[in-house]
């Protein structure tokens, strides 16, 4: 199929209502529906490049080079990478210029353990949720991660935590989406649990890799794993590995990098 049919492009909508994603007010668009459009738009090309075959594992890396303001359209665009692959370069533009760019891969395959563990939350408690400051969100139905626990002086777990039920069905899968706004939420933790940034620190995303299942089971336990590491200076780098919590397999791993700064360096950033 020629590329020019597969090349996606289309408007991020962006509803300052949502309560998800505008979990509170915000003067930019949020790196977490960037990747969420993106996500969306990729999957929805590689559905017609591979004739429908669900994708079973998706690989990732954004970059985020500017802010994405509020005001002004976002023009998202997916294009194919040559060759007999399910891979795609993607881009958010705003007023011509990229503010996110990257590249994202699906695969047929669905590492062991994946999907093993429907039925077995119920052999693994379920803790308190991380407290609304330490993840930067107010609304508590959006917080997906529970309170940190160390295991030992090398390592720091959190249980991913399941939404609330809403007024509809929910989905029986958590999705890539889901997954990586746990793991924002983990690595901003650990940001003020373990490395000490003041409360009032804004963590500017810079870079985001994931290397994930597309689907996971939502009865299945899970918890993300962090090898206690400082990396020096404003730059935050958190690489955890998502873990099946009943039986201790790897699922995949997340690695995040921002930019730490203050009331004060955030305000110098958004007057420039």
């Amino acid at each position: 199929m020629a590329a020019s049919v597969i090349d996606r492009f289309r408007e991020l909508v962006v509803d300052e209502s949502d309560p998800f994603y505008f979990d509170h007010p915000l003067d930019h668009v949020p790196g977490m529906l960037l990747f969420s459009g993106l996500f969306e738009l990729a999957v929805r090309a590689d559905e017609l490049r591979s004739h429908g075959r669900p994708p079973g594992r998706v690989v990732a890396g954004l970059d985020f080079v500017r802010f994405c303001e509020l005001r002004g359209g976002t023009t998202l665009s997916c294009r194919p990478v040559p060759g007999p692959n399910r891979a795609w370069t993607l881009a958010a533009r705003q007023a011509g210029e990229e503010v996110c760019a990257g590249s994202i891969a699906f695969a047929d395959d669905v590492p062991a353990g994946a999907a093993g563990a429907r039925g077995a939350a119920s052999a693994v408690p379920v803790p308190r949720r991380a407290p609304a400051e330490l993840v930067h969100r107010r609304r508590p139905e959006n917080i997906l991660v529970g309170e940190p626990m160390r295991r030992g002086r090398g390592v720091v777990e959190a249980a991913v935590l399941q939404p609330p039920a809403g007024p509809g069905r929910r989905a029986p899968f958590r999705g890539p989406v889901e997954i990586v706004e746990a793991g924002r939420q983990f690595a901003t933790m650990l940001e003020h649990g373990e490395h000490g940034r003041p409360m009032d620190t804004t963590l500017l995303w810079v870079a985001l890799r994931l290397d994930i299942p597309c689907r996971l089971d939502r009865d299945a336990p899970l918890l993300l794993r962090w090898p206690v590491a400082r990396v020096p200076g404003r730059r935050s780098r958190c690489k955890a590995t998502l873990a099946d919590a009943a039986t201790g397999a790897d699922l995949g791993s997340l690695t995040y990098e921002a930019c730490a700064v203050d009331p004060e360096q955030y305000a110098r950033t958004r007057t420039r």
